[in-house]
């Protein structure tokens, strides 16, 4: 019997749908196999450019920089080893605990989690902040063979040494990735990977496979799965591949709307209903488009989402309702998820890859000087990582792959370096005005973020952080050791950090990584270049 559309909401059985719905922004595929014993696992296949409320917040213009051609100060790049004892830094110690070579605070907090009322939703996977943030250092990376036996029946990962193996197979990729992503293109001409389709959410993405071959198409995807023992989030960043942990639970994903040209998913443990689906997609005004099956049994379902907004208004029932000013108002940091039907953009598709990346962002076509920023922050960026970063001999580039860059503002840092090998996650704290629906718009990709707290990722993820002015805006609330401390989890031994800032601001830092044995090296009087060595505290914390 089928379900109602109006008890669908208040059964709150699909939460994972109205998630979507954010960052979705024209095409929906949902992948099934064919079997006749079990019910079928979906793939879906969502794309949906979002846009954010824009911040009330000035944009502030690019930091001053001192191009090449001008007598410049202080070029001589020394690294100096750390000096001890630094006085005023904590003593550190070796975090313990049962996790603590993965930990990740604002997912391993072991009191909160058992204080939860229910679990029903995935609460215990979503973030809950430590309210005193771990002073304490990690381990080395770890390998994990279990996971060979996890999944000896999919052929997505093997041992064979001392190697763990990604041959791109799968419970869904029978064939392999690459027929699979052909299989999908063809099904739907107009997908045309890495150029109408940039940017994809891949849901529930194992060792991020699916993410990694498109790589080869000139396709970005943010890969996302929650923590878990099997710990496939850490292989697909192992792999060089971007990806995040996070989970559809209670809380919006901490992307804006709108930003996605597609979302994906294959056997991503989302627990449909037929019935539900099919009334639910036509109340949302989804067109199913494709809707076939490959040589091996696997089978697709591409669905669109509207472009029209007047098609809502059109509708019998009002289920899904829009949601209003009260629901768009709240970013999307632990905010609440509801069962409404985000804003559709009021302009077209981004210009297709690669042009996209350098023209006018849609989601600023109504903010002039917004605009006008931009074109100056492309500028800026592209100079400066060409004459002090690229150009200097302080940074391996052919070490690096995994890069954050802290604060992304137009993400003009990442798309300067879009001709390397080598993937950038912009992150634009939730202090700071909204420019990550630029950021998607230009085809890269991002999160929102608050540096007072963990990010969700696990240590030891990324080769490089780079960062432009943006300990001086740090909230109050917000101590620089435990910014550093959080930096020093995520970044790789043998890994590289770059801040742009004030004197001020790099006399505060350069201590703190030197306690942690990291060498440091001054370059212009405003770059401060860190490179993380291999020490770890001989002492245990007494707690973690």
């Amino acid at each position: 019997m089928g379900i109602s559309v109006p008890s669908f909401f208040k059964e709150r059985k699909f939460p994972f749908i109205f998630t979507l719905l954010l960052p979705l922004a024209c095409i929906t595929i949902l992948l099934f196999t064919k079997t006749t014993t079990n019910a079928p696992y979906p793939l879906f296949f969502y794309s949906d450019l979002q846009t954010s409320p824009s911040s009330s917040q000035p944009i502030s213009p690019p930091a001053p920089f001192n191009p090449a051609g001008e007598p410049p100060q202080g070029d001589e790049l020394v690294w100096e080893e750390p000096i001890f004892p630094v006085f005023g830094i904590p003593n550190w110690n070796l975090c313990t605990g049962l996790v603590a070579v993965d930990y990740i605070p604002c997912l391993d907090n072991s009191e909160a989690i058992k204080a939860l009322k229910s679990r029903r939703h995935m609460e215990h996977r979503e973030r809950h902040y430590p309210q005193a943030p771990p002073r304490c250092i990690w381990y080395d990376n770890v390998p994990h063979p279990k996971l060979v036996e996890y999944k000896k029946d999919q052929n997505w990962v093997k041992k064979s040494d001392d190697y763990l193996i990604f041959p791109g197979g799968g419970t869904q990729f029978k064939d392999g990735v690459d027929h699979y992503t052909d299989f999908i293109e063809k099904a739907l001409p107009v997908i045309e990977w890495g150029r109408h389709v940039r940017v994809v959410l891949d849901v529930g993405c194992g060792v991020a496979s699916f993410g990694g071959y498109l790589l080869d198409k000139d396709v970005i995807t943010m890969s996302f799965a929650p923590k878990e023992h099997e710990a496939q989030i850490q292989f697909a960043l192992e792999r060089g591949i971007p990806a995040t942990l996070s989970v559809i639970g209670t809380q919006r994903l901490t992307f804006p709307d709108n930003a996605f040209d597609l979302i994906h998913c294959a056997r991503c443990r989302v627990h449909w209903d037929a019935n539900a689906m099919e009334a639910l997609t036509k109340s949302m005004c989804w067109d199913v488009v494709v809707k076939t099956v490959d040589s091996t049994g696997i089978g697709l379902v591409i669905y669109r989402k509207p472009i029209a907004f007047v098609r809502y208004f059109k509708r019998k029932e009002n289920y899904p309702p829009l949601c209003g000013p009260a629901e768009r108002k709240v970013g999307a940091w632990y905010a609440p998820l509801t069962a409404c039907l985000a804003p559709l953009p009021r302009y077209s598709w981004p210009l297709p890859w690669p042009n996209r990346l350098t023209s006018k962002p849609p989601s600023l076509i109504r903010d002039p000087e917004g605009e006008e920023m931009f074109y100056k922050d492309t500028i800026h960026w592209t100079a400066l990582v060409s004459d002090a970063y690229q150009k200097n001999a302080a940074i391996n580039w052919s070490t690096v792959r995994n890069v954050m860059d802290m604060n992304a503002g137009f993400g003009g840092f990442a798309a300067a370096l879009t001709d390397q090998q080598l993937w950038v996650m912009n992150v634009v704290p939730i202090h700071l005005p909204n420019t990550l629906p630029a950021i998607f718009d230009r085809g890269l990709i991002g999160i929102y973020h608050d540096w007072c707290e963990s990010l969700n990722t696990y240590p030891r993820t990324y080769d490089l952080l780079h960062s432009s002015f943006l300990f001086e805006k740090l909230p109050d609330r917000c101590d620089i050791v435990d910014v550093v401390v959080e930096m020093d989890r995520i970044l790789r031994p043998g890994g590289y950090l770059v801040v742009q800032d004030t004197m001020e601001v790099i006399d505060k830092l350069r201590p703190i990584l030197q306690s942690l044995h990291w060498s440091t090296a001054l370059y212009r009087d405003q770059f401060l270049f860190g490179k993380k060595s291999f020490w770890r505290p001989s002492r245990a914390a007494s707690k973690s």
